[in-house]
């Protein structure tokens, strides 16, 4: 079961995997969750929180130049992308202890590695329930995960994101009675 969700960037969808993070930690989950670097109000870039390990890497900066690789104005870290966080995405479907796996986010920064995609294949080939954020608007390589008929794509917005993440929750216990079941 693959759930994912899409939203206008700042409606919380990062939030919710947090909180579906927690609603399931008996699942032992694993993943990353990209949180937003803040100034005086102003965001200023993001950093991918490797969970439940605790170790975290700048993704995005429009302070420091972290490659030469751009997309509006951050600054995109490309060889963290290459060398952490597609590693770290490849070894996901090895690692059996864990029961669902989170991740944040299938996005245009990412996305601006060659790689990327396809790790992103390899996680939506995972046996076990995953639950992912992806870009809200119409890109072309994302179009094959938002219009998989395999997949539940759920739109964030103000008014559900409340009751998102125990919905998720409660699908992702049906999921495994069901396949108890089968």
């Amino acid at each position: 079961m693959k759930i994912i969700l899409r939203g206008r960037p700042g409606v919380g969808k990062s939030t919710i995997l947090k909180k579906i993070y927690t609603l399931l930690e008996s699942k032992n989950p694993k993943g990353c969750i990209v949180e937003e670097e803040r100034e005086n109000g102003d965001r200023v870039g993001f950093i991918i929180k490797y969970l439940p390990e605790g170790g975290s890497t700048k993704l995005a900066s429009t302070k420091e130049t972290l490659s030469n690789i751009y997309l509006s104005k951050y600054s995109i870290n490309i060889e963290a992308i290459e060398s952490e966080l597609i590693p770290y995405m490849l070894d996901m479907k090895n690692d059996s202890p864990h029961g669902v796996f989170i991740f944040d986010e299938i996005g245009k920064m990412q996305q601006k590695s060659e790689r990327f995609i396809r790790a992103v294949d390899h996680i939506m080939s995972i046996s076990k329930p995953v639950i992912a954020t992806i870009v809200y608007d119409d890109e072309i390589w994302a179009r094959k995960y938002k219009n998989n008929a395999e997949n539940f794509v759920i739109t964030v917005t103000e008014r559900n994101r409340g009751y998102l993440p125990y919905l998720v929750k409660a699908m992702v216990d049906s999921y495994e009675k069901y396949r108890e079941y089968c």
